[in-house]
């Protein structure tokens, strides 16, 4: 990651160069894609303003932040840059309709359970790019809230894969892993 700071109308010191890096460090470890930063810092009119560009593989990102400290305004920045990058995390690369542990999403085809199960009949995966993204328990609340008598089919953020969440001949909720039935 090539990092450039510049500072305007104040000098920058070793210890706010120090703290940009240390900062910086962490969203190179939380995205390796990031190629070039530029950091502009300015003090005018006894404001702190920061400026961060972050560029690389696909990623154009940038934040503002003003206010009366130089490392509080270079700290919001950052956060925000964590925050946008997360997001682009889940856009470009965790998307349900990728191909992720074998599972390569067709509209409109049948899904059955990867493991041995109380849920035999296959399902009917009719849209991935529109199926709701859960975590294990998080599906099995939306379907003891919201279920019906059938059961409820979602990208599972955890295993990064196709499941289904559907009641059991005791009454219990169960969560399965699905796979495309040949």
């Amino acid at each position: 990651m090539n990092v450039e700071i510049s500072a305007r109308h104040f000098e920058i010191t070793d210890s706010l160069k120090e703290h940009v890096d240390e900062k910086l460090s962490v969203l190179d470890k939380f995205y390796d894609g990031i190629d070039d930063v530029h950091v502009v810092l300015e003090l005018s009119s006894g404001m702190s303003r920061s400026h961060v560009q972050l560029r690389g593989d696909r990623l154009k990102l940038d934040s503002r932040a003003q206010g009366h400290d130089m490392y509080f305004s270079f700290d919001d920045c950052v956060s925000s840059l964590e925050r946008q990058l997360r997001k682009f995390k889940e856009t470009h690369h965790d998307h349900p309709h990728r191909e992720n542990n074998g599972n390569n999403p067709v509209s409109g085809a049948w899904y059955i359970a990867a493991e041995p199960s109380e849920l035999t009949s296959p399902v009917l995966l009719e849209d991935a790019a529109v199926l709701k993204r859960f975590s294990t328990n998080d599906a099995m609340t939306e379907f003891e809230v919201n279920g019906d008598d059938r059961n409820l089919v979602f990208y599972n953020t955890e295993t990064n894969s196709f499941s289904a969440a559907y009641r059991t001949s005791s009454g219990a909720t169960q969560v399965v892993e699905l796979t495309r039935k040949e």
